[in-house]
Protein backbone atom coordinates (compact mmCIF):
# COMPACT_ATOMS: atom_id res chain seq x y z
CA UNK A 1 0.00 0.00 0.00
CA UNK A 2 2.67 2.28 1.00
CA UNK A 3 4.66 1.49 -2.48
CA UNK A 4 1.73 2.30 -4.62
CA UNK A 5 1.70 5.96 -2.87
CA UNK A 6 5.09 6.10 -3.40
CA UNK A 7 4.70 5.50 -7.24
CA UNK A 8 1.86 7.97 -7.56
CA UNK A 9 3.66 10.46 -6.18
CA UNK A 10 6.84 9.73 -7.94
CA UNK A 11 4.44 10.11 -11.03
CA UNK A 12 2.95 13.10 -10.15
CA UNK A 13 6.33 14.54 -9.98
CA UNK A 14 7.21 13.72 -13.67
CA UNK A 15 4.07 14.82 -15.15
CA UNK A 16 4.62 18.30 -13.13
CA UNK A 17 8.88 17.84 -14.43
CA UNK A 18 7.70 17.45 -17.81
CA UNK A 19 4.58 20.41 -17.51
CA UNK A 20 7.52 22.71 -16.84
CA UNK A 21 10.14 21.65 -19.30
CA UNK A 22 7.53 21.86 -22.10
CA UNK A 23 6.30 25.31 -20.90
CA UNK A 24 10.47 26.42 -20.61
CA UNK A 25 10.95 24.89 -24.20
CA UNK A 26 8.22 26.95 -25.29
CA UNK A 27 9.81 30.01 -24.29
CA UNK A 28 13.40 28.81 -25.28
CA UNK A 29 12.46 28.79 -28.94
CA UNK A 30 9.64 31.89 -29.38
CA UNK A 31 11.75 35.25 -30.62
CA UNK A 32 13.28 37.48 -28.02
CA UNK A 33 11.51 40.20 -26.27
CA UNK A 34 14.39 41.86 -25.05
CA UNK A 35 17.15 43.52 -26.68
CA UNK A 36 20.86 43.42 -25.14
CA UNK A 37 21.66 47.59 -24.92
CA UNK A 38 24.04 48.81 -25.84
CA UNK A 39 25.18 46.52 -28.25
CA UNK A 40 21.95 46.39 -29.43
CA UNK A 41 18.87 48.83 -29.78
CA UNK A 42 15.24 48.86 -30.47
CA UNK A 43 14.29 49.37 -34.09
CA UNK A 44 11.71 52.08 -35.14
CA UNK A 45 8.79 50.26 -36.07
CA UNK A 46 8.59 48.30 -32.36
CA UNK A 47 8.66 51.97 -30.81
CA UNK A 48 5.40 53.03 -32.15
CA UNK A 49 3.33 53.37 -29.16
CA UNK A 50 6.00 54.22 -26.79
CA UNK A 51 6.04 57.47 -24.72
CA UNK A 52 8.89 58.96 -22.75
CA UNK A 53 10.31 62.42 -23.04
CA UNK A 54 8.50 65.27 -24.39
CA UNK A 55 9.56 67.52 -26.96
CA UNK A 56 8.20 70.78 -29.35
CA UNK A 57 6.57 70.12 -32.35
CA UNK A 58 7.86 72.26 -34.99
CA UNK A 59 5.37 74.22 -37.28
CA UNK A 60 4.59 73.28 -40.16
CA UNK A 61 5.58 69.47 -39.69
CA UNK A 62 8.93 70.20 -41.09
CA UNK A 63 8.96 73.38 -40.30
CA UNK A 64 11.80 75.39 -38.41
CA UNK A 65 9.67 77.16 -35.62
CA UNK A 66 7.27 76.71 -32.63
CA UNK A 67 3.94 77.61 -31.52
CA UNK A 68 4.91 77.55 -27.91
CA UNK A 69 3.53 81.38 -26.39
CA UNK A 70 4.91 80.36 -22.54
CA UNK A 71 1.43 80.54 -21.20
CA UNK A 72 2.96 78.41 -18.53
CA UNK A 73 0.06 75.86 -18.70
CA UNK A 74 2.23 73.06 -18.59
CA UNK A 75 4.26 73.64 -15.82
CA UNK A 76 1.18 74.42 -13.69
CA UNK A 77 -0.70 70.75 -14.52
CA UNK A 78 2.32 68.89 -13.76
CA UNK A 79 1.71 67.28 -11.05
CA UNK A 80 5.47 66.21 -10.36
CA UNK A 81 6.31 69.88 -10.51
CA UNK A 82 9.08 69.28 -13.06
CA UNK A 83 8.28 71.40 -15.63
CA UNK A 84 10.15 75.51 -15.59
CA UNK A 85 9.93 78.16 -18.19
CA UNK A 86 11.67 80.90 -19.19
CA UNK A 87 10.17 83.53 -19.89
CA UNK A 88 10.85 86.70 -21.04
CA UNK A 89 8.03 89.13 -20.48
CA UNK A 90 7.63 92.83 -22.14
CA UNK A 91 5.14 94.51 -21.98
CA UNK A 92 4.10 97.74 -24.95
CA UNK A 93 1.06 100.06 -25.23
CA UNK A 94 -0.98 99.80 -28.81
CA UNK A 95 -3.26 102.68 -29.26
CA UNK A 96 -6.76 101.41 -30.77
CA UNK A 97 -8.16 103.22 -33.91
CA UNK A 98 -10.49 104.60 -31.74
CA UNK A 99 -7.92 106.56 -29.93
CA UNK A 100 -7.70 104.20 -26.15
CA UNK A 101 -5.06 102.56 -25.57
CA UNK A 102 -4.18 98.97 -24.76
CA UNK A 103 -1.43 97.32 -22.82
CA UNK A 104 -0.09 94.18 -24.97
CA UNK A 105 1.93 91.15 -23.21
CA UNK A 106 4.52 89.76 -25.14
CA UNK A 107 6.10 86.67 -24.13
CA UNK A 108 8.95 84.60 -25.49
CA UNK A 109 10.52 81.71 -24.62
CA UNK A 110 14.29 81.39 -23.24
CA UNK A 111 14.41 78.10 -21.84
CA UNK A 112 11.94 74.97 -21.23
CA UNK A 113 13.41 73.27 -18.29
CA UNK A 114 12.09 69.50 -18.18
CA UNK A 115 13.87 67.33 -15.12
CA UNK A 116 13.07 63.87 -15.97
CA UNK A 117 14.17 62.13 -13.03
CA UNK A 118 11.06 63.38 -11.45
CA UNK A 119 8.56 63.22 -14.67
CA UNK A 120 5.96 60.12 -14.31
CA UNK A 121 5.61 60.66 -18.02
CA UNK A 122 1.60 61.17 -17.08
CA UNK A 123 1.05 63.52 -20.54
CA UNK A 124 -1.27 65.72 -18.42
CA UNK A 125 1.58 69.21 -20.17
CA UNK A 126 0.79 67.64 -23.25
CA UNK A 127 -3.13 67.05 -23.03
CA UNK A 128 -3.40 71.14 -21.68
CA UNK A 129 -0.96 72.62 -24.05
CA UNK A 130 -3.52 75.37 -25.67
CA UNK A 131 -0.95 75.64 -28.91
CA UNK A 132 -0.88 71.55 -29.06
CA UNK A 133 3.09 72.60 -28.67
CA UNK A 134 3.75 69.39 -27.04
CA UNK A 135 4.54 65.65 -28.08
CA UNK A 136 5.86 62.66 -26.93
CA UNK A 137 9.35 61.23 -28.41
CA UNK A 138 9.75 58.11 -29.01
CA UNK A 139 13.62 57.72 -27.75
CA UNK A 140 14.01 54.87 -25.21
CA UNK A 141 17.86 56.30 -24.80
CA UNK A 142 17.64 58.38 -21.61
CA UNK A 143 20.81 57.81 -19.69
CA UNK A 144 22.92 59.53 -17.53
CA UNK A 145 25.04 58.75 -14.08
CA UNK A 146 23.78 61.96 -11.92
CA UNK A 147 20.47 63.33 -11.74
CA UNK A 148 21.44 66.42 -13.07
CA UNK A 149 22.24 64.54 -16.14
CA UNK A 150 18.34 63.90 -16.32
CA UNK A 151 17.07 68.18 -16.31
CA UNK A 152 16.70 68.72 -20.35
CA UNK A 153 16.69 72.75 -22.04
CA UNK A 154 13.84 71.14 -24.70
CA UNK A 155 13.78 74.51 -26.45
CA UNK A 156 17.68 74.02 -26.84
CA UNK A 157 17.26 70.66 -28.00
CA UNK A 158 14.65 71.74 -30.27
CA UNK A 159 16.70 74.89 -31.73
CA UNK A 160 19.65 72.17 -32.08
CA UNK A 161 17.79 69.49 -33.86
CA UNK A 162 15.95 72.54 -36.66
CA UNK A 163 18.95 74.58 -37.35
CA UNK A 164 20.55 77.67 -35.27
CA UNK A 165 19.06 79.85 -32.81
CA UNK A 166 15.29 80.05 -33.50
CA UNK A 167 12.17 82.30 -32.61
CA UNK A 168 8.32 81.37 -31.31
CA UNK A 169 6.36 80.83 -34.26
CA UNK A 170 3.56 82.74 -32.47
Amino acid sequence: MAFIKEAKEILKGIKSLFVGMKITGKYMVAPKLTVNYPWETVGKDALEGFRMVIQLVPVPANGTSHKCVGCGMCARSCPSNCIKLDVKQTVEEIELPDGKKKKKVNRELQGFYVDFSLCSVCGLCVEVCPTKTLTFSNYPYIVGTERNEFVYDILKEFNQRYGKEQKNGT
